[in-house]
């Protein structure tokens, strides 16, 4: 069918194609004047017939990469004197029979794909109280030898789709507590490194690395001894400078009193003369 609507869809795109060319070279050549181009009947006809090509061109190319194509039969064994074929509705039969009354299994919409690989089998499935991985393996292994038996023929693949699921499997519930409680109690803490650390770990390895951190260490252990040491020398000064303000400001005292003094004596010795 696919190939068919190929076919269609080419041929009346190359149809186009061609009497559009057609216009434009002998229009090219003279024998259309530009003045008929004018015609309103004429512009619609030529737009109409360009949206058709374009409509055309890209249903071809969907069509040319569809990935693969659903197919109403396939063929099972082709010879020089004939060739036997077998419709969907055998399959999809064939397929339910094999799994009625298999409990906890559903059959729903079955497909038959064809691609450039071979034939593809899709079966859509319902399971009930069973685990997937178990029950497809079994499924496809059942189906291949029915197939391989009843009809002679092999799919290239067999595709199971889930549509609905109640799983056998339930966690152990006790035992995934335990590998959680596991997992943090082994978990530590990553907390971002500041910029004085991470430069303190590049320089560990460095060939002085290890004497700039003894020392680093030393300092630290006298940094107490040294505080106190500051403490006591910047206190000796302070002392320094208020023994020096005392003595200045009492050799002030002095002179000032010496100046009374040696006034006094003047302004007696007037008086007497």
């Amino acid at each position: 069918m696919k190939k068919n609507i190929e076919k269609i869809l080419a041929s009346a795109g190359l149809i186009i194609a061609l009497v559009l060319i057609i216009i434009l070279v002998v229009t090219a050549f003279g024998g259309i004047e530009q003045s008929e181009f004018d015609n309103k009947l004429v512009k619609g006809l030529i737009i109409t017939l360009g949206v058709l090509y374009m409509v055309l061109g890209m249903s071809t190319l969907v069509m040319l990469f569809a990935g693969s194509d659903a197919v109403r039969e396939i063929t099972l064994r082709s010879e020089q004197g004939g060739s036997c074929k077998a419709t969907l509705g055998v399959i999809r039969k064939l397929v339910k029979e094999t799994f009625y009354g298999m409990e906890g299994v559903k059959t729903g919409k079955v497909t038959l794909i064809v691609n450039e690989y071979g034939v593809k089998l899709k079966v859509a499935v319902r399971i009930t109280d069973r685990d997937v991985f178990e029950t497809e393996t079994y499924l496809r292994t059942l189906l291949e030898e029915v197939f391989k038996g009843a009809l002679g023929f092999k799919f290239h693949a067999i595709e199971f789709k889930v549509v609905s699921l109640q799983a056998r499997f339930k966690p152990d519930k006790e035992k995934v507590q335990a590998e959680v409680e596991e997992k943090v109690a082994e978990h530590s803490a990553n907390y971002a490194a500041l910029p004085n650390m991470v430069e303190q770990t590049a320089a560990e390895g460095t060939p002085g690395a290890a004497e700039e951190a003894v020392e680093e260490s030393v300092v630290r252990e006298d940094a107490p001894a040294q505080l106190d040491e500051a403490e006591r020398v910047a206190d000796a000064a302070e002392e320094e400078v208020e023994a020096e303000t005392e003595d200045a400001a009492a050799e002030d005292m002095e002179e000032i009193s010496t100046e009374e003094e040696a006034a006094e004596e003047d302004t007696d010795a007037e008086e007497e003369k």
